[in-house]
C-alpha cells in the first residue's frame, strides 16, 4: 500500500507539474484524492471551474463540512413528522378528507424543496485553492451567485478560527484570506474579507496550502520567474 500511495502522489505532481506544494502532496498520500463530493479534496480529477485557465490546476476543492447541515435535516425530519399528528387538532380534524390530502401533499412538496435548495446551496457553495489563485463561490437561492477571485501574490495574509464544541470536535473552521484590496462580499459585508472560507474541513492544513503557495510564489517573484 505505502509504494501505491507514493506512486499516486508521483502521478499527481507529474499531471500538476511542480505547483503541487509539499503539503497537498501529503493531503494525496493521506487519501485527500477523492471524488469531488467530498468536503475537501487534493487534486481533484474531473473538476473545473468556470474561468479555469488552460494551464492553472486545481489543488483544493473545499466545501462546508457535512456537519454544518444537521440543523436543517433535523428540521426537515421534525416537519415531515407534523401531518401525522394533524389528526389531533380539531380544526384540522374537521376538514373533509380530499383537502386534507391537498394539504398533506402540499406540505411535503414544500419540504422537498426546503430539503432540495439546502443539499444545493450546501453542494455548490464551494472553495477553491489553484496553484494561481484562490475562488470563493458563493450561491444564495437559486438565483443568486457571488464570485470572488484573486491572485495568490496579492494574498497578505491567512489565518483561521475555530469556535465551539462541534468545530472543535469535528475539526472544521473558518479560513479568512486577506489581500492587499478592500474588497468585501455582497453577501457579507461585515466580514475581514471577501475570501472567508466558512466551516471547511481541516482549516489548518488549508493556511498551509495557501502559506506555502505564498511562499513559492514570493520565490518565484525574487528568481524573476514569475508567470
Amino acid at each position: 500500500m505505502p509504494e501505491v500511495k507514493k506512486r499516486e502522489v508521483s502521478d499527481s505532481v507529474q499531471e500538476f507539474g511542480r505547483h503541487v506544494v509539499a503539503e497537498v502532496q501529503k493531503m494525496i498520500s493521506e487519501g485527500y484524492k477523492r471524488s469531488t463530493i467530498h468536503t475537501i479534496t487534493a487534486c481533484p480529477e474531473n473538476a473545473r471551474f468556470e474561468s479555469q485557465t488552460e494551464k492553472e490546476n486545481i489543488l483544493l476543492l473545499m466545501r462546508a463540512h457535512p456537519i454544518t447541515n444537521l440543523w436543517w435535516i433535523l428540521l426537515a425530519s421534525v416537519l415531515f413528522a407534523v401531518p401525522f399528528f394533524w389528526g389531533e387538532f380539531p380544526l384540522v380534524a374537521a376538514i373533509e378528507p380530499g383537502v386534507k390530502l391537498a394539504l398533506i401533499l402540499t406540505w411535503y412538496l414544500i419540504l422537498a424543496f426546503f430539503v432540495f435548495q439546502n443539499f444545493l446551496l450546501w453542494f455548490y457553495n464551494v472553495y477553491i485553492v489553484t496553484d494561481e489563485r484562490i475562488i470563493d463561490v458563493d450561491f444564495f437561492g437559486l438565483l443568486y451567485k457571488n464570485v470572488n477571485a484573486t491572485q495568490i501574490r496579492k494574498i497578505e495574509d491567512v489565518n483561521y478560527s475555530q469556535r465551539g464544541v462541534l468545530s472543535g470536535f469535528f475539526d472544521y473552521g473558518n479560513v479568512v484570506i486577506e489581500t492587499a484590496s478592500a474588497q468585501k462580499s455582497d453577501d457579507t459585508p461585515m466580514e475581514r474579507s471577501a475570501f472567508t472560507y466558512d466551516n471547511v474541513p481541516r482549516p489548518d492544513r488549508v493556511v498551509r496550502v495557501i502559506t506555502e503557495l505564498m511562499e513559492q510564489e514570493e520565490q518565484e517573484e525574487y528568481e524573476g520567474r514569475t508567470r
